[in-house]
C-alpha cells in the first residue's frame, strides 16, 4: 500500500467518478484506475461499486476511507514538524554521482558541508546515470547528481549547472595551437576517446557525432576522466569533456579547445523521487553543491 494510492483512493470518493478523480490528481484516468485495482489487490476487498460513471464505497472502502485520511494527516504532521524543527541539520543523505562530475563538484562541497553541517553526514555512490535513476526511483538513494532525458516520470529534476564542453587534445597535436574555436569537421576524421557508452556524457557525444550524419572513429571507451586524460596525453585520440575537467595541476600536457557547436553543453540536474520527502540534509547538500557549481563558473 503507498500513499499516493490512499490519495487516489480518497479522490474517488470525495469525486464519485474515476475521471473526475483522476483530473484532481493530476494524473491519466487509466494510471489512477490502474492504482485503485492495484490495491484492492493487496487487501483482497472491492473498495468501490462501478455503477456506470459512478463510483460508490463498499463496506471495506467506507472502513478505509477514515484510516487513509488518518494516515495522511500524520505524514502531513510529520512532514511540516520534520521541516520546523530543522534548525540543526543532522542524519545522513544518500547522493549518487556521476563520474564525470564526482571529482570537480563532490569534493568541495563535502569540505563545506562538515564545516558549516558538522552533524550532517553525506553518504557518496558514484556511478552511471541510469543505475542512479533506478536507485533514486527504488528510494536507494535520496539525490542524483547527474543529467537527465525526462525519461523517468516519477523523477523530479532540479537544475543545477549549465556548462560547456570542450575538446581535449594532446599538447603535440596540431589542433592544439589552433586559436579559434573548433568545429566538428576539424577532428571528425580523428581517433576518439569517449568515456563510455553507458555514461551519460558518452550518450550525449554519440548524439551529437549522429546528429551531424558523421561516424565517430572511437579507439577507446573509458570508465574515468582520468583514464580518458592519460590517453589523449599519450596522443591515443581527442576527447569531449565538460569544461569542469579543464584542471591545470594534473599531470598532463593536454590542451583544451572551446568547440563551435552550441549543442556541444550539458546540464546538470539534482534528481529526487517526485513522491519522496526531500530532507533538511538533502536540500541542504544540494545548495552547497549548486554553491561549489557557481563558484567554479566565476
Amino acid at each position: 500500500m503507498e500513499l499516493h494510492q490512499l490519495k487516489y483512493f480518497l479522490a474517488v470518493a470525495e469525486e464519485g467518478n474515476f475521471t473526475r478523480a483522476a483530473e484532481k490528481c493530476f494524473v491519466s484516468q487509466p494510471s489512477l484506475s490502474a492504482q485503485i485495482i492495484k490495491l484492492e489487490g493487496e487487501l483482497g476487498q472491492k473498495l468501490f461499486n462501478r455503477l456506470g460513471r459512478k463510483a460508490e464505497l463498499t463496506q471495506a472502502g467506507r472502513f478505509l476511507e477514515s484510516r487513509a485520511r488518518t494516515i495522511l494527516m500524520e505524514v502531513e504532521n510529520a512532514q511540516r514538524q520534520i521541516k520546523e524543527s530543522a534548525e540543526e541539520i543532522t542524519g545522513v543523505v544518500k547522493v549518487g554521482v556521476t563520474p564525470s562530475v564526482t571529482p570537480y563538484l563532490i569534493p568541495p562541497a563535502l569540505s563545506i558541508c562538515r564545516e558549516r553541517y558538522p552533524k550532517l553526514q553525506i553518504h557518496i555512490q558514484e556511478n552511471l546515470r541510469r543505475r542512479l535513476i533506478d536507485e533514486v526511483v527504488q528510494g536507494h538513494l535520496e539525490v542524483a547528481i547527474s543529467s537527465y532525458t525526462g525519461d523517468t516520470p516519477i523523477i523530479d529534476a532540479e537544475p543545477l549547472l549549465q556548462e560547456a564542453l570542450v575538446l581535449a587534445v594532446s599538447a603535440k597535436h596540431p589542433l592544439a595551437s589552433q586559436k579559434e574555436a573548433i568545429s566538428i569537421n576539424d577532428f571528425k576524421d580523428e581517433p576518439l576517446v569517449l568515456l563510455g557508452e553507458s555514461a551519460t556524457l558518452g550518450d550525449k557525444v554519440f548524439d551529437f557525432f549522429d546528429r551531424m550524419k558523421i561516424e565517430p572513429k572511437v579507439v577507446a571507451l573509458c570508465s574515468q576522466v582520468r583514464s580518458l586524460k592519460e590517453l589523449v596525453n599519450l596522443g591515443i585520440g581527442v576527447a569531449i569533456l565538460p569544461e569542469m575537467a579543464i584542471d591545470e595541476t594534473q599531470p598532463f600536457n593536454i590542451v583544451y579547445r572551446s568547440l563551435v557547436s552550441a549543442r556541444m553543453s550539458r546540464l546538470l540536474f539534482a534528481l529526487t523521487h517526485a513522491r519522496r520527502y526531500l530532507s533538511p540534509g538533502a536540500r541542504v547538500f544540494i545548495d552547497l553543491v549548486r554553491e561549489v557549481a557557481y563558484d567554479r563558473g566565476k
